[in-house]
């Protein structure tokens, strides 16, 4: 086998590798994706493998789009050559309909779905939607832009002065008692909390709207 051919050979053999990565990407995440290899030095000139190459990626191409695949041959006579490759993957994300402030608390009306190149995307994104409405958000964002995990925050479902109910909890019983609030809480967050009836102020966790709950 000439250098030439050995080349087009290989890459004629990694362009096959990557369109079945893009129909697997498809197939099992309903991502869109397409790619580009780049040239193979056309002086190698290295045994054609009698057995099936191997591929494998150096970074993950859900991660990055610019990459290099291994190529090896494990034949009697063993090679590898490293191939540049760029993979775009795409999939609709969740992105906001129009303005929205700082502080909002996020609605279904916020949100439509654009396509992302998600292998670009450094800060994240949302698939689903319940993962979205209902929060609130640290920052303002203009209409088109992605939904992403650091920019959401839980809603408070306490405030402050919030006549709220106290659970004492055990194995084998639970103690009701009325509380007062002394600070805002969001679910899973610990605030103080002062009985009404001894004004012991006590730390107790947000379970629910009004509801708190400490180990008894």
């Amino acid at each position: 086998m000439s250098a030439s051919s050995f080349s087009q050979w290989v890459s004629q053999e990694t362009q096959q590798y990557l369109n079945t990565v893009t129909e697997t990407l498809a197939a099992d995440k309903g991502f869109r994706s397409d790619f580009k290899i780049g040239n193979i030095d056309p002086r190698l000139n290295l045994t054609k493998c009698e057995i099936p190459l191997t591929f494998e990626f150096q970074g993950d191409p859900l991660e990055r789009s610019k990459n290099t695949i291994k190529v090896t041959c494990h034949d009697k006579k063993r090679w590898s050559i490293f191939v540049a490759a760029n993979i775009n993957v795409y999939k609709e994300v969740w992105v906001a309909s129009q303005t929205l402030r700082r502080g909002q608390r996020v609605k279904d009306s916020d949100l439509k779905r654009a396509e992302l190149q998600v292998n670009q995307s450094r800060q994240g994104y949302f698939i689903n939607k319940h993962n979205i409405a209902g929060m609130t958000l640290r920052r303002s964002i203009q209409a088109g832009d992605v939904f992403y995990p650091g920019l959401l925050l839980p809603p408070k479902v306490i405030e402050r002065g919030d006549s709220v109910v106290i659970s004492a909890l055990s194995d084998t019983i639970s103690v009701q008692m009325m509380g007062e609030a002394l600070s805002d809480g969001k679910l899973g967050q610990q605030i103080s909390v002062k009985n009404k009836k001894s004004n012991r102020i006590i730390r107790a966790t947000v379970v629910s709207k009004g509801e708190v709950t400490v180990p008894m």
